[in-house]
């Protein structure tokens, strides 16, 4: 897929790409994504599997709490836990939890007889335990579990779900038909947008997609849905509102706003997903240097510093195109940009712009004259290139130039079309 060219307003002043830039170039147009916030990227879900031979007597003691009835409860590894049964999808016989933590332990598999080594414990972590501890703090927790409940342990392998939260995108109307994946299993719920009675008929209309859902569980899964009100349904908003708060500018004022639904793209990789990672050779997704020899991803903190890496090409297997050839400006940004348990990019902030006409008259006209070149290149006709020089972040500045000048609208223009074909006639467009 063709990607688009990405600029700042620094990066124009000497002409040059920034990876990192607001503005996307290519000759289906440009894009200013100045109002797009990426609010939060991190590790929403984990779910680590050990091996191991039962500890019999520590079993025992928990089904015997179990079998007490609803409400049975045991004290264990310093905290207090609800003792109940495994789901019957989970592949496990029992189940402890503690949700003021942000805990649930499964044990005693299915298909395993308890007197033979097998993958007895899964142990499921949730956003807000994870919030708040680093990950080596998370996995030193599940051993410590793991060598409660198990002899002879070890990590079996683990599953992630890497979430973004985003302010000012939301799925478009043709999401679906500009959407690629390979996956035959989609799901789509909208929200309903009008509702009327007439005469005992009742009609809906479906106006706005809430959630979007790509794969299954048991392989990479994609979700693109409404965190706000998924948040507020769950009862979990004052939590993911304190996280989105923390995201600012480059002035520290906050960008999140509490007046506009939150949207969330997620991959969801299952153990197996990461197993055929793990079988390839990790990169750093910045220099393309191998991060370690002996990679593996049985435990979640061998996966940490792959993280981003994985993220990018799930995004490219879920991937939204702007046209048959070139890639979605928005998808590019939130693919390329995220760092996972890393310090936040420059991206995550908005950039401070300078008063008009202040001091930066030399970078005005060299970013206007490289816009120039990269507009006449990407062969913009002249009223494509004053809208773009509207929409490119730096109007006001050249507005404030050219009219002390004495330069006004018309023969702006004329300036602007003269100096779209110098470029393309002498052979100067960048």
């Amino acid at each position: 897929m063709e990607r688009w060219e990405r600029y700042s307003r620094e990066s124009l002043a000497t002409g040059q790409q920034d990876p990192a830039g607001n503005l996307f170039m290519s000759p289906k147009g440009q894009v200013n994504l100045d109002g797009l916030h990426l609010l939060h990227a991190g590790v929403d879900t984990v779910r680590q599997l050990y091996r191991g031979l039962p500890c019999l007597p520590q079993f025992d003691k928990i089904i015997s709490a179990y079998h007490e009835g609803r409400g049975a409860m045991i004290d264990l590894w310093g905290y207090t836990w609800a003792v109940g049964a495994g789901a019957s999808g989970s592949g496990f016989r029992y189940r402890l939890q503690n949700n003021d933590l942000g805990v649930i332990v499964f044990f005693q598999a299915r298909h395993v007889k308890t007197d033979n080594i097998g993958t007895h414990l899964k142990i499921e972590l949730s956003p807000h335990y994870l919030h708040e501890r680093s990950p080596d703090d998370c996995q030193r927790f599940m051993t410590l579990i793991a060598c409660g409940l198990l002899d002879h342990v070890e990590p079996a392998g683990c599953a992630i779900h890497l979430a973004l939260d985003v302010q000012g995108w939301e799925p478009p109307k043709d999401f679906m038909d500009r959407f690629v994946t390979r996956s035959k299993k989609v799901m789509k719920i909208d929200g309903i947008d009008t509702l009327s009675f007439d005469h005992g008929n009742i009609a809906t209309s479906y106006g706005r997609t809430e959630t979007l859902m790509f794969g299954t569980a048991g392989a990479l899964q994609c979700a693109i849905y409404n965190k706000t009100k998924e948040a507020h349904h769950r009862d979990k908003l004052h939590f993911w509102q304190g996280i989105w708060r923390n995201a600012t500018d480059d002035d520290l004022a906050p960008v999140y706003d509490p007046e506009r639904d939150v949207w969330r793209i997620e991959m969801r990789f299952h153990q197996s997903v990461l197993a055929e990672f793990a079988r390839g050779i990790p990169c750093n997704v910045d220099t393309g240097e191998v991060l370690d020899d002996a990679h593996g991803f049985q435990r979640f903190t061998d996966t940490v510093p792959h993280l981003t890496g994985i993220w990018r090409s799930a995004m490219q297997s879920y991937r939204l195109d702007h046209s048959r050839d070139l890639i979605d400006p928005v998808w590019q940004c939130l693919q390329d940009d995220p760092r996972f348990y890393a310090h936040e990019p420059a991206f995550m902030y908005k950039r401070a712009r300078k008063e008009p006409g202040l001091g930066n008259e030399k970078n005005v006209c060299l970013a206007f004259g490289n816009l120039i070149s990269i507009y006449a290149r990407q062969g913009f006709t002249t009223r494509q290139a004053i809208e773009y020089l509207k929409d490119s972040g730096m109007w006001q500045d050249l507005e404030h130039y050219y009219r002390r000048r004495g330069i006004q609208a018309g023969a702006f223009r004329q300036l602007v079309e003269q100096k779209l074909i110098e470029r393309r006639l002498l052979g100067k467009a960048a």
